[in-house]
């Protein structure tokens, strides 16, 4: 009975060994709501019995077993150090001013900028100095906008890598792991208000500018990114564009029933809502409040980066003004800063953070104020919530596009807001029924599915980690290049044999005809022009 026992406890600790592995998890960005969402894998791989140290600009006080932060503290401080004498506030309401290639220019700058301050953290010197020959079985790294911690690869002896991005589909996932180039001219680019029936003008500006981004990516802030990176890691250090093409698993937020339905390779692996976990009841007075909306009650929240406090006190009145005209629902705001809000309606409840999916998942919510980035329109559509949109900047305003073409959204425009139309517009999706059964028909395609998303991202990374040398999920036009993948080297040798055809038909077009007619005298002048020619 004894060597039974014995049996089973060294099976048990061998099986233990197989299953408890070591992950490196990356994330220099700076936004609360992208951690939330990156979180969500670190503590669901930490759950498995992985090891998982996670260098963040983020941290958590209690985090759960298995899981280790390594705080990149400096992080938040970036645009403090790039911009000392700008208000945060101007700063987003500049930038969502902005044109779209007056966005591209600044967006392709900041991984560099963010890069020069990496070794400024603290945490960075940390896993620094680890020990070069410390095994990690696997490296995920966030690669929304900055590639700068690649270079912990190669001090790693280059783990096997996998990427990660709140940032719905990113086009430069088909520059890192291949896909279908031609395909980005049918889906609108994030930062396009186009649906999906393009016309060919709007599917030439739509190819132009996805093209012109992927340009600037390649030859304008990579190289910049790897030159700074050298200084960082060491003159040895691969190019950062050879290092980003070792990423073997790109997981990316989206899901069809959301986002735009593409073509994409096996290695591109859709986890949209990922975050999304079973929702907790909220606090009994927060309850109570909800609960106290005689035909409901409303969530308002513009996300994490853009906070409510930066909008102009004559915006906030009107919010307010809205809010008091309706005094059957109640109101609860995100919003962090109680000094700017001189009254209160009584239908109203301010508070400096919320549990949205929590919320989001209460029986009597009826509607969401939203600024409509991705992972709140994956949270709102999950449970069924219709959607008042007041997009900014980004893919804001794309995604609210899409929801009001669902017929799930109504829009409220941030640089034109009144109370009338904030009021009207809460009215619409609140008492016209259709935007209630269309959510709803939305919520179900977005669930139906064959697992939850936070399984199947677990599942692709222990299956990289069981297969650290797997090749074969990259697709074929991951060889051939930006011109080749396009097939335009194709296309100007066609254009050039084209040509050269046609050459060839006109002069023996002429020779034949010029013989034709010199049987009648008629063709002196055309036959001394050949001879010429």
């Amino acid at each position: 009975m004894k060597s039974q026992f014995l049996i089973i406890f060294i099976i048990s600790l061998i099986t233990f060994n197989v299953n408890s592995l070591n992950i490196l998890f990356t994330s220099e960005l700076a936004s609360p709501s992208h951690h939330i969402f990156n979180s969500a894998l670190a503590r669901a791989l930490a759950a498995r019995g992985h090891n998982v140290t996670f260098l963040s600009a983020d941290i958590v006080s209690n985090p759960p077993e298995n899981l280790h932060y390594i705080h990149m503290e400096y992080q938040y401080n970036v645009f403090k150090d790039l911009l000392p004498d700008v208000d945060m506030g101007d700063f987003f309401k500049e930038f969502a001013k902005m044109g779209r290639f007056a966005n591209m220019i600044m967006m392709s700058g900041f991984g560099y900028d963010v890069c020069k301050t990496i070794a400024k953290n603290k945490g960075f010197q940390v896993i620094m100095d680890y020990p070069s020959d410390f095994k990690f079985d696997l490296m995920i790294y966030d690669y929304t906008a900055l590639p700068c911690l690649l270079g912990l690869l190669d001090k790693f002896n280059y783990p096997p890598l996998v990427g990660l991005t709140a940032f719905c589909n990113p086009p430069y996932t088909a520059d890192i792991v291949g896909g279908d180039r031609l395909g980005l001219t049918l889906k609108p680019h994030y930062m396009m208000d186009y649906d999906k029936n393009m016309n060919i003008w709007q599917r030439l500006d739509n190819g132009f500018y996805n093209f012109i981004e992927s340009l600037v990516r390649k030859y304008y802030s990579l190289p910049k990114i790897d030159k700074e990176m050298k200084e960082i890691f060491g003159p040895h250090l691969p190019y950062v564009h050879d290092l980003e093409k070792l990423m073997q698993i790109a997981l990316v937020n989206s899901h069809p029933a959301i986002e735009f339905a593409e073509s994409l390779p096996p290695n591109v692996i859709e986890i949209g809502g990922m975050q999304i976990a079973d929702p907790k009841p909220v606090e009994k007075e927060l309850d109570e409040f909800l609960n106290n909306g005689k035909k409901g009650s409303v969530l308002m929240s513009l996300g994490s980066n853009f906070k409510s406090e930066f909008l102009d006190e004559s915006v906030i009145v009107s919010i307010l003004e809205a809010f008091r005209q309706l005094p059957d629902y109640n109101f609860v705001w995100k919003f962090e800063n109680s000094e700017k809000i001189k009254e209160l309606p009584k239908n109203v409840m301010i508070r400096p953070w919320l549990s949205q999916n929590d919320i989001l998942a209460h029986k009597n919510v009826k509607a969401f104020i939203s600024h409509s980035g991705m992972l709140s329109t994956l949270e709102s559509t999950w449970h069924g919530v219709p959607i008042v949109g007041i997009p900014l900047f980004m893919d804001q305003i794309r995604n609210l596009r899409k929801s009001e073409n669902a017929g799930v959204a109504v829009k409220v425009d941030i640089n034109t807001i009144t109370t009338d139309q904030l009021k009207s517009a809460l009215l619409e999706v609140l008492e016209n029924p259709k935007y209630k059964a269309n959510m709803k028909l939305r919520s179900e395609l977005f669930k139906d599915q064959p697992e939850k998303p936070i399984d199947r991202a677990v599942w692709w990374c222990e299956y990289v980690m069981r297969n650290p040398k797997a090749t074969h999920l990259k697709p074929v036009e991951f060889n051939f290049g930006l011109l080749g993948s396009h097939f335009w080297d194709i296309q100007l040798i066609s254009i050039i044999l084209l040509i050269f055809a046609f050459k060839v038909f006109r002069c023996t077009f002429r020779k034949v005809c010029c013989k034709v007619c010199s049987m009648f005298g008629k063709c002196k002048k055309t036959d001394d022009k050949t001879k010429k020619e």
